[in-house]
């Protein structure tokens, strides 16, 4: 199972993966993955950018030969971690979330990445269909697409593809890569009618993609208050938190409310 793999023994066939789509120097990517020094190069790059209210061209970050560096170390220190903690014993009762919902249908993966924690979600949920959302003509869109091959996972650009409500949605660092978090968020649950949430955010931190201020109703929010507003938004749609022993809370898991808890709520 790729969560339990060593990180290492992962980076190597990652890496060689990747070599074999785009010509790569190994070495270097190795260098860039351990120093974090390219990925401060392109987070200076794209604030540089966004203070000249340059979005285009900040958004050109994304494109860099060795961008996925970063997108390997994102998954190796978060979304992997994250995976792990809720295939562990996280909830009240002793069960693990993935215990919990393991009836689940549909699952999705929204901004997947390089597609591994995708993959990971097909190993989690093997009777269910895994879809994992990215941005087409792009080498991350490619390079998902083997792993989509490898591990029996759907690639779409969008989750209005999706004939159907879905059962969870992990979202793993996603929604502060967009300037309207709240309105992203509020299409994906009028689309799908996610049952599951699980989100881990990181609003307050500078990296690449990140704003400095997010539009709230075509106003502008300063960072720091945008996650307290994102959450408010996510319980105004019907969601609670749910309880769990994960650490710091995080990722936040969310459940949709049924009709009797929300007509017992205004009781």
């Amino acid at each position: 199972m790729l969560i339990k793999e060593k990180p290492s023994l992962l980076m190597e066939s990652f890496l060689k993966d990747y070599n074999s789509l785009y010509d790569i120097d190994i070495d270097k990517a190795k260098h860039y993955i351990k120093t974090n020094i390219h990925f401060d190069h392109l987070t200076d790059k794209w604030y540089d950018d966004l203070l000249k209210y340059e979005l285009d061209v900040a958004y050109q970050v994304y494109n860099d030969d060795y961008y996925f560096t970063d997108m390997w170390n994102c998954f190796a220190t978060y979304s992997r971690r994250y995976l792990r903690d809720i295939s562990k014993a996280c909830m009240p009762n002793g069960q693990s979330f993935v215990e919990l919902t393991s009836d689940s249908k549909i699952v999705v993966d929204i901004g997947c990445g390089i597609g591994y924690s995708t993959s990971s979600l097909t190993e989690l949920y093997p009777n269910a269909t895994v879809y994992g959302t990215n941005l087409k003509n792009t080498k991350q869109w490619t390079f998902c697409n083997l792993m989509s091959k490898r591990y029996g996972f759907n690639m779409i650009e969008d989750v209005s593809e999706i004939d159907s409500t879905v059962d969870i949605i992990f979202a793993s660092e996603y929604f502060e890569h967009f300037l309207d978090p709240i309105e992203h968020f509020n299409e994906i649950c009028r689309k799908v009618s996610p049952k599951y949430f699980v989100i881990a955010n990181a609003f307050n931190t500078k990296s690449i993609g990140h704003f400095i201020t997010y539009k709230v109703n075509n106003i502008d929010i300063d960072q720091k208050f945008i996650s307290r507003m994102f959450n408010k938004n996510i319980r105004s749609k019907g969601y609670s938190r749910v309880e769990t022993k994960l650490f710091n809370n995080k990722p936040n898991i969310w459940k949709k409310q049924d009709t009797q808890s929300i007509n017992d709520y205004f009781k």
